[in-house]
């Protein structure tokens, strides 16, 4: 039986369809029909599905730095601006051909749900892929394996390898005739390949697309994130963007989902700072806080003390930005201040689900302080962190960004200030004697806490030079010829006094605050960092390359 509406449908198809190629004869155009056209996967992730509903146009060939066009009329004023802009960018050049509403809708739709498919869905891996990524061990095998991949497989390639080799970042930066991608491991930048600007190109679409930025935006930055998945594993990525002078430069921090979270002990402190650390979060309500750096390791320190603390009977609410490690058992909120969801607004809201334990990620403004301190002296135990360069600028910290200092006074448990340095490779150390001047350097600074230290250790200060033997990384394969392998924290831990809250009340400076701290003794970062080194852990070098103001 004839189905007389599918019969009318075509006709009226040809008709369209005849009437466009007709008109592009009149215009002078070529004619595309584009039901049913055989899109290149290439194509897919040049122009966002929205651009083109927008502006009407659909891409169906791309050659070299040619691509083609079909549009349903001539090209106006928006569509030309918007693809001249493109064409700086990507050195692109457009021919366009006429096509049929219909046609054009139906590219469109094809578009838009290849796109919304693969935003969906995580990035996966090969077994071919599995196998190169298992082969990787060194950053030099990285440049090898990439001469084994496809374009399209290079970015699975970088990620992967990344999160293998423990990386906290990957910077892809663009240069004149090619571009360079960096690793952040142990909190040292480290080049890893070299590659033509024709794969940035990809590679900056790609990451672009997966983490749903705007593809047509490039002279400003942008902020996203997507995951990716090899076997269970699960790793969050956090995606920045900034316009340079060769292009836009990437940075996608590695937020490791499924990465155990270590304890207190684990992480590097000294056994007395663990004891002043477990008695400070042990109280039932007071704030603590930990200062340092970006990149510092605070919020690891602040997840560590939520595990020791988490327990039935007990309710801990988050606000992070963002959420690094997620918890079982712990209500984590992710604030968002561009939908006007501050750690502020966050706070606000926690206090009114009945917590006994509050987690802000970081003290930014007076209003998110001023709160935290009325939670704290309010039977809650509130843990943050603030950026100050030592525990005991932080009180001078928070009186500059405007809390009150009778509210201050009796409301803090405990201040941190903490720094990472790289531990010397096990596989390739080796002893040495340290120069005159660097022994003397060691001795004026730890002679002050002798008595605080551990006896093997107090004693070495005694010992002539030559009976001194530090340990440094020759470089390996392992450490990738650095030295170091892994990281640990220094840290100084400060309780504040009677003679403290005298300094609160008045207002004091960071000089005062830090001689009043030192009395009472106070083991600097420093301090700790000089211990570690006599014990063989690390070296001056990295010791005062993150203390040193």
């Amino acid at each position: 039986m004839v189905d007389i509406d599918q019969k009318l449908f075509n006709l009226r198809r040809q008709d369209e369809e005849e009437l466009t190629q007709s008109l592009a004869g009149k215009l002078g155009m070529p004619y595309i029909d584009l039901v049913g056209y055989p899109f290149a996967s290439e194509l897919y992730l040049l122009f966002p599905a929205e651009k083109m509903s927008e502006f009407n146009f659909v891409p169906y060939l791309k050659i070299g730095k040619e691509i083609k066009l079909a549009v349903i009329s001539s090209v106006n004023d928006r569509l030309q601006n918007y693809l001249e802009e493109y064409s700086r960018t990507n050195n692109s050049k457009f021919i366009f051909s006429l096509v049929s509403k219909t046609g054009l809708l139906f590219a469109i739709d094809s578009f838009r749900q290849l796109q919304e498919r693969q935003q969906k869905k995580a990035l996966n891996v090969s077994q071919r892929q599995e196998d190169l990524i298992d082969q990787v061990k060194t950053i030099a095998d990285i440049t090898e394996a990439a001469k084994k991949v496809t374009t399209t497989e290079l970015l699975d390639l970088i990620l992967f390898a990344a999160a293998k080799m423990d990386a906290s970042d990957i910077h892809i930066e663009p240069g004149a005739d090619d571009f360079l991608a960096r690793y952040r491991i142990d909190g040292v930048l480290q080049d890893v390949l070299r590659m033509n600007t024709q794969t940035y190109k990809f590679l900056l679409s790609r990451i672009k697309f997966l983490a749903k930025l705007k593809m047509d935006v490039t002279a400003e930055p942008q902020d996203g994130r997507f995951s990716i998945k090899r076997g269970s594993n699960g790793i969050d990525l956090r995606v920045s963007t900034l316009p340079s002078a060769y292009g836009e430069s990437l940075v996608l921090r590695l937020l490791g989902q499924e990465m155990s979270i270590q304890k207190l002990a684990d992480l590097g402190f000294r056994p007395d700072a663990v004891k002043i650390i477990e008695s400070a979060i042990s109280k039932p309500h007071g704030m603590i806080l930990n200062t340092g750096p970006t990149g510092s390791g605070k919020s690891t320190t602040l997840y560590a003390m939520i595990m020791e603390l988490k327990k039935p009977g007990i309710k801990i609410i988050s606000l992070e930005d963002p959420i690094e490690y997620r918890i079982s058992g712990v209500e984590q909120s992710q604030v968002d201040p561009e939908a006007n969801y501050t750690f502020a607004d966050g706070l606000r809201a926690a206090l009114r689900q009945d917590p006994d334990i509050l987690m802000v990620g970081e003290i930014r403004d007076k209003e998110t302080a001023e709160i935290g301190v009325q939670a704290a002296l309010t039977g809650h135990l509130l843990l943050s962190t603030l950026h100050s360069n030592t525990a005991a600028a932080a009180l001078p910290r928070l009186l500059e960004i405007g809390v009150r200092p009778f509210l201050l006074a009796g409301s803090i448990n405990l201040i941190m200030g903490q720094r990472l340095v790289r531990k010397v490779c096990p596989k390739c150390a080796e002893e040495f004697s340290p120069t005159e001047p660097v022994w003397e350097e060691i001795k004026n600074i730890l002679s002050p806490i002798k008595e605080r230290i551990e006896p093997q250790i107090a004693a070495m200060l005694d010992l002539p030079i030559n009976q001194i033997k530090l340990k440094r990384g020759a470089g390996c394969t392992v450490c990738n010829k650095s030295g170091y392998s892994g990281r640990q924290v220094i840290a100084e831990v400060l309780v504040p006094s009677a003679e403290m809250e005298a300094l609160i009340g008045r207002q004091a400076t960071i000089a005062e605050f830090t001689k009043t701290a030192l009395s009472e003794g106070m083991i600097t970062m420093e301090q700790d960092g000089l211990i570690q080194v006599l014990k063989g852990v690390t070296t001056t070098t990295e010791v005062w390359r993150v203390t040193k103001d």
